[in-house]
This record gives structure tokens, sequence and C-alpha cells, in this order.
């Protein structure tokens, strides 16, 4: 019987405080920036984007701007996926949430990684966007 109230009680786990994925599934839409303007027509770009919106049912809106203003924007909520290159020591890293990367360019010093980043503790969210980046990227970095 403890088992089965245990149980019971975890059907909202991961969550997201901010609500993000419940917001994206009631207004049918997620919101999207890219670090770089030019990234957004790159193909693993694109496929993560479908695959966000088939997995999610949403559609995607993409939100103008460029650079780290938009992970300002990440954190208080005015965005929910940034798409861009971010190296491994950036100091973004401890801000928010990197999801898995889709491809990689550079030497091993200089690496720059192809990654959607998230807002840090929107759980839900961030393991939608990081199933659907493993998809795309294959699980491992090309």
């Amino acid at each position: 019987m403890t088992g089965l109230v245990l149980l019971c009680g975890c059907d909202g786990f991961p969550r997201d405080p901010g609500e993000t994925s419940q917001r994206v599934v009631r207004e049918k839409a997620f919101r999207v920036a890219f670090v770089a303007p030019e990234i957004s027509g790159e193909a693993p770009v694109s496929r993560l984007i479908r695959q966000l919106e088939k997995a999610t049912g949403a559609r995607s809106e993409v939100v103008p701007g460029s650079g780290e203003a938009l992970l300002a924007r990440l954190q208080s909520g005015e965005v929910d996926v940034v798409v861009g290159r971010f190296q491994a020591g950036s100091p973004w890293a401890s801000e928010i949430s990197m999801g898995p990367a889709l491809s990689a360019s550079g030497a091993p010093e200089n690496r720059l990684e192809l990654k959607a980043a998230m807002r840090n503790g929107e759980n839900r969210w961030i393991m939608q966007v990081e199933r659907a980046s493993r998809v795309v990227g294959g699980g491992e970095v090309r």
C-alpha cells in the first residue's frame, strides 16, 4: 500500500517550476532564438526544431535577437530554447542547461559545439529538448 501511495505521488516528476512544458502544451507554441541568425538555416538546427514540434505538438515561434542577450532572456523565461555554438568552458554553463551537441567544430582546445540551451530548473522541458537533440545528433557528436 505504501508503495502505491509513493508511486502515485511521482506523477508530476520531473517538474518545471516555471511551467515551461505546461505552457507549451497549453499554447501549442514554444519560443526559440538563435545566438547567430545564420544558425537557424543549418540542417541539424532545422531537424531539432522539427523534432521538438513533432514531439510537443506545438509550433516554434522565432524570437528575434542575437548573442548573449538571448541567454539572459532565456534565464528570465522570455525564451524557451536558445540554439547556438558554445565552448565547453562557457561561463554560461553553470547558469543555463545545455543539451547534447548536435555537431562540433574546431580543435579540441577551441572546440565549439552546436547545441540547445534551456532555462535551469525546467527539468521536464530540459528532458524534452535533450531527447530531441539526441534524435537529431544520433546520440553522439558528429
